[in-house]
């Protein structure tokens, strides 16, 4: 085989493998996110909660769907619940936790860098430069909707 042709190969299958790469990647995995929550809020809600059974307290949380959904109330109206997106903006990685004694979103795992956000996604602690993007929230019944 001519150096050309080897070379020629090599780039060939270097491409199909990117492609390939990119491909499983765009498929979704791990995480938080993983769990395919049904959403009857429409096809353009991002998660929906029971409010007879989910996040009964105030500082109950859930991540799911790129969205972190916390009660930060006792109500059952909008305004008791914070939605923001769950991806934190400083390294992309999906946060970590609602801290309910500082009542803080916290990014201390898998990135490990420690940005920490307000219920209105408001930077509090860095490296974390931007807020996370903060959500719609409608309540029909006993049904929370995130858009």
């Amino acid at each position: 085989m001519e150096r050309r042709d080897f070379v020629s190969n090599i780039g060939m299958t270097l491409a199909l493998a990117c492609v390939g790469g990119l491909a499983a990647c765009s498929k979704g995995g791990g995480g938080y996110d993983s769990s395919p929550d049904p959403t009857p809020g429409g096809p353009n809600a991002k998660l929906s909660v029971n409010l007879g059974s989910d996040l009964p307290n105030p500082g109950d949380f859930k991540i799911a769907n790129g969205v972190i959904l916390i009660r930060t109330g006792t109500g059952k109206t909008a305004a008791d619940f914070a939605a923001l997106s769950s991806t934190c903006t400083h390294q992309g990685c999906t946060v970590a936790t609602f801290n309910n004694t500082t009542k803080l979103i916290e990014c201390n795992a898998p990135c490990g860098h420690g940005s920490r956000y307000s219920t209105s996604g408001a930077v509090n602690t860095g490296p974390a430069t931007a807020p996370l993007t903060a959500y719609t929230i409608t309540v029909s019944g006993n049904t929370l909707t995130v858009t």
